[in-house]
């Protein structure tokens, strides 16, 4: 059963005492009933109902991940994050009233130098978020080394499947061995960032959606977006608004950024094997085979610098 905007707003009242609906519209998707509400104060708000359990269990996630969004963390960020006033059971399913987060996402073709710089700004505030503020709300917590052996595990299991071409294997591999690509501090990461998690006004970054992965990790993770083709033309003036804003961030953060990304193409390869979908499966053999087309012989591409003579970090000791 779907639920029109004018049912969604009688809802929220048992979610949020004192709710007073005044005006609300639709923002429904196939996956969710969603209303955009105003109340009797003029505040705006987002009332969602999931439709299916895959979506409820998705912002189950969602709203786990922004309770640790402490009011603390909060000040020092200078965009908007999601905030969830209330919850309540409808149906077996859990329906909540959040603050609607204002702007439009941001497209790669919108991002003009004043854009890019923001979009550094912003990245470089999450990362210097105290990690420590976390730890009390049991967010996931990823040491590097966590972090090589999650993508080392990737590498041999896209490997395994015999359809990776054998330069973009040994591309993987060198990057997976070379120990000064992995000598970073973990810092607080979105998780899931790319650039429709952005959502601007002109030329201002004015809040940041969809935290459900928020955690302690790798930066690189945040950073694996700006390395794909289509961020080619405002990626230097990202990174150098981020550097500015976080001048301890590690010299090669960006190169394992790439390394995220490629792995991305590596893990939906994966997941048509496992689900069986071979329509993926052939997709994703493209896209490697176009990855690897790319990068090869591209030093600009480069995973790594000259192989270290550093101890690696997986080495017996």
């Amino acid at each position: 059963m779907s639920h029109t905007p004018l049912m969604l707003s009688a809802l929220a009242t048992s979610a949020v005492p004192g709710f007073q609906a005044v005006s609300a519209q639709s923002l429904s998707t196939p996956q969710r009933d969603a209303a955009l509400v105003y109340d009797a104060n003029g505040l705006v708000w987002l009332v969602e109902l999931p439709r299916t359990q895959t979506e409820d269990e998705l912002m189950a996630q969602q709203r786990a991940s922004v309770k640790a969004l402490t009011e603390g963390l909060r000040s020092r960020l200078t965009f908007r994050v999601p905030k969830v006033h209330g919850t309540t059971d409808v149906g077996g399913k859990t329906l909540s009233v959040s603050e609607y987060l204002p702007g439009q996402e941001l497209r790669p073709a919108d991002i003009s130098p004043i854009l890019a710089t923001g979009v550094g700004t912003a990245l470089s505030e999450i990362h210097q978020l105290p990690v420590s503020t976390l730890m009390d709300f049991d967010r996931p917590a990823d040491s590097a080394l966590d972090s090589l052996r999650e993508c080392a595990g990737v590498v041999d299991r896209a490997a395994a499947t015999a359809l990776l071409p054998q330069s973009l294997l040994r591309r993987w591999e060198t990057a997976c061995e070379d120990a000064a690509l992995w000598q970073f501090e973990p810092t607080v990461i979105h998780g899931l960032m790319q650039s429709s998690r952005f959502l601007r006004e002109g030329e201002a970054v004015v809040a940041i959606d969809e935290w459900r992965e928020f955690k302690t990790g790798d930066p690189a993770r945040d950073l694996a977006w700006l390395t794909t083709p289509s961020a080619s033309a405002f990626v230097n003036a990202v990174m150098t608004s981020y550097r500015s804003g976080r001048p301890q961030a590690d010299r090669h953060v960006l190169q394992r950024g790439r390394l995220w990304a490629e792995l991305d193409i590596a893990r939906w390869l994966l997941h048509g094997i496992d689900s069986d979908q071979e329509k993926i499966v052939e997709d994703a053999t493209e896209m490697l085979q176009t990855l690897n087309d790319r990068v090869s012989g591209d030093m600009d591409q480069a995973l790594t610098m000259p192989i270290s003579h550093n101890k690696h970090p997986l080495a017996p000791k």
